[in-house]
């Protein structure tokens, strides 16, 4: 019963409040709509400018990344210029210092000469005196008296014959010696233009040195400025495999461009060891030229690893084939500390077919050694080769440096077989 009541009374209150909603104006409800609806427009348009201002932050920051790799793209370039200066400035300076020591062993010989002659002039002049001395002895009027005298004895004609001599070893000293005179004057005045060539090449020498050094310090700058610039972690590994495919690029252009002649090689290496193989059928033997066993030698290609090629550089190991580079990226080659400016050797035979400043790896010379096989040496600091050379093994074929912008002075060096970077220790051995 108490249920019926409360069910009751309920239906009566919804009653109440449906007639009380149809009561409510119709302007009201459209106030209440027209308020929903500017609500919602209200928070559309926050969304529109919030949108907006994120599209901002979004240009500005690309505006900041693309000024950031023109700031780059221009600094790499400045680091190109001074590396290649730096390599110009240690050529010319090796060049000098090899000049001055050749004027130096040749003012040494000069000095020595000149000492000796002196000594030689004044034993003349010695031996010169005693024979004016004893021909005033003798005296002139007593060699004419005999003459004239007309006596015919042993004596007189064993004076006659001792005053002849005499007149001839003296005139045979004055020759003598102005002939060392002569040499003497003239090796002095050799000895004076060299030391002047020597003094000029001495003040050149301190403006090489002079410009090295700023060419090094303005280098030091931009790798600071590079640094600074730099955002290490994603860029870095952008740029790194952007590095390693412009190098494979420039080695399939180097390759392509040295095809024909790497063929008509080949052909003629392989006609070179068809004659050797049937001098052997035939029982006799065929011994190569020396241009066909050089021939032979850098089309060869560098054969099974078993330790048996040189180092490039003697040096410390510093990073190792495999080793983890950045990220995911691992070193395709070796990289070996080495002193400043020594001597970069070729591994084994071969014709040089790039030798080009490229980005990452720096002044860098491929050598190609046929049957696919090539090695790389990179970071120079200067290259002694062309394209086209051929080069033999130990060959010293670029100087020790720190290019591409590392921060030490080392080697880095791949070998590659078929295109593809494999371990190059195997080849070097230890």
């Amino acid at each position: 019963m108490s249920k019926f009541i409360h069910f009751s009374l309920m239906r009566t209150r919804l009653s109440a409040q449906d007639k009380a909603v149809s009561a409510f104006p119709s302007s009201a409800l459209l106030l209440c709509a027209s308020l929903l609806s500017l609500s919602v427009s209200v928070h559309a348009d926050d969304n529109k400018d919030q949108l907006k201002t994120i599209q901002q932050n979004i240009a500005e920051k690309e505006k900041s990344v693309k000024q950031q790799k023109q700031q780059r793209g221009t600094l790499l370039q400045q680091l190109q210029a001074q590396e290649k200066t730096i390599s110009s400035a240690s050529s010319q300076l090796r060049g000098t210092q090899s000049t001055l020591s050749t004027l130096s062993k040749d003012i040494a010989g000069l000095n020595a000469s000149i000492d000796q002659l002196q000594k030689q002039q004044k034993t003349q002049e010695e031996i010169l005196a005693k024979q004016l001395d004893a021909a005033f002895r003798i005296g002139q009027h007593k060699g004419l008296q005999l003459l004239l005298s007309g006596e015919e004895s042993d004596r007189n004609e064993r004076i006659l014959a001792y005053f002849g001599y005499l007149n001839t070893e003296r005139q045979k000293t004055i020759e003598e010696l102005k002939q060392t005179r002569t040499t003497l004057a003239e090796q002095r005045v050799s000895l004076q233009s060299k030391q002047t060539q020597q003094k000029s090449l001495l003040s050149e020498q301190q403006t090489q040195q002079q410009k090295l050094e700023q060419a090094r310090a303005a280098r030091k700058q931009t790798l600071t400025a590079l640094e600074s610039s730099l955002q290490k972690n994603e860029q870095s590994l952008t740029e790194l495999r952007a590095n390693e495919s412009s190098l494979q690029n420039k080695i399939a252009a180097a390759e392509r461009a040295a095809k024909a002649r790497a063929e008509k090689e080949a052909r003629e290496a392989a006609a070179v060891r068809a004659k050797e193989q049937q001098a052997k059928k035939s029982g006799s033997t065929y011994k190569p030229t020396q241009s066909e066993q050089s021939l032979m030698a850098r089309t060869g290609g560098l054969g099974r690893p078993s330790g048996q090629n040189m180092w490039p550089v003697n040096g410390s190991l510093i990073h190792r084939f495999g080793e983890q580079l950045q990220g995911e990226l691992r070193w395709k080659g070796m990289v070996i500390s080495a002193r400043e400016g020594s001597d970069v050797r070729a591994i084994a035979d071969g014709r040089v077919i790039l030798a080009d400043w490229l980005q990452g790896y720096g002044l860098v010379v491929v050598i190609d050694h046929g049957k696919g096989d090539m090695s790389l040496y990179g970071y120079n600091q200067d290259a002694l080769v062309s394209v086209g050379d051929q080069v033999r093994t130990g060959q010293a074929i670029a100087k020790v440096g720190n290019s591409g912008g590392q921060g030490q002075p080392s080697l880095y060096f791949e070998i590659r077989r078929q295109g593809q970077a494999v371990n190059p220790q195997p080849w070097l051995g230890r």
